[in-house]
């Protein structure tokens, strides 16, 4: 069966080694015989059902307040909130990384705890960089003009950055390090928490801008979450953008934060 083959080609599957096999799996089938899911591919899925479930606690937590006045509350609140955000928006996008990085290292003693690692570590970066916005945003000791103002500002800063050599440079890096390039360089934890971390920081080059609007248009804002996580996600997993297709995102996030900035 031809789509058998591709997912045992790509490593979403392997030859069962067990008898008895579940019939129910019969349907992944190859010359070799019955396949089942690779424990990599398994691991991934894991990580999209973390996040999942972040989205799902998200949009609880947020139907259930009205859109954040300016402030972002105490410091503990604020922690638990980043930290579930960033795993529903940030996790999706990590996870051909954690694929190729449990598909590397399965054979290797502690290699779901590695993997486990390099997300937490990834996540941590996002977390740290959320801790430093918080703090800077407290330590503007100043009223804060129209929050509408201030969101649709942000957004269209966010939308000219994206036409900088910085950003484009992460953009590169985000997509390079998405895989693994030859046999990891140190013991498989630390190999784990290095490649977790150069990960987080070319994606925080790539979307910091876009998580800056986050924090200023407001938290609890789950219509902006979704649309800035869309935009992170085409940001990161899209193929490289032409000149063209750059300044046309930008122009597109200009354009909601001219919007948003009406609206408010």
């Amino acid at each position: 069966m031809l789509p058998a083959k591709v997912l045992s080609a790509v490593g979403l599957i392997k030859t069962s080694p067990r008898r008895g096999f579940c019939p129910a799996c019969r349907l992944f089938q190859t010359g070799d015989g019955p396949q089942e899911i690779a424990a990599p591919a398994l691991f991934a899925l894991a990580f999209l059902i973390v996040a999942a479930l972040a989205w799902a606690l998200t949009i609880v937590r947020m139907s259930s307040m009205d859109d954040m006045a300016m402030g972002l509350g105490s410091f503990g609140p604020f922690v638990v909130s980043w930290a579930v955000m960033m795993a529903a928006m940030m996790l999706p996008s990590a996870i051909p990384l954690v694929f190729e990085f449990a598909q590397n290292t399965e054979r290797r003693r502690g290699w779901r705890a590695a993997t486990a690692m390099l997300g937490a570590t990834y996540l941590g970066v996002w977390l740290a960089f959320g801790i430093a916005c918080y703090m800077l945003y407290n330590s503007v000791d100043m009223p804060w003009p129209n929050q509408g103002l201030i969101g649709g500002a942000a957004l269209v800063i966010a939308g000219l950055y994206a036409l900088t050599p910085v950003k484009r440079a992460s953009e590169g890096l985000c997509r390079e390090r998405c895989a693994l390039h030859g046999p990891l360089p140190f013991n498989l934890m630390r190999s784990a928490v290095v490649a977790g971390a150069r990960y987080g920081v070319s994606c925080l080059g790539c979307s910091a801008g876009l998580m800056v609007a986050m924090v200023l248009i407001g938290m609890a804002n789950l219509v902006w979450m979704m649309v800035l996580a869309a935009v992170v996600l085409v940001y990161k997993v899209a193929p490289a953008p032409t000149p063209r297709s750059m300044v046309a995102s930008s122009g597109v996030l200009v354009a909601l934060g001219v919007l948003y900035a009406v609206a408010g």
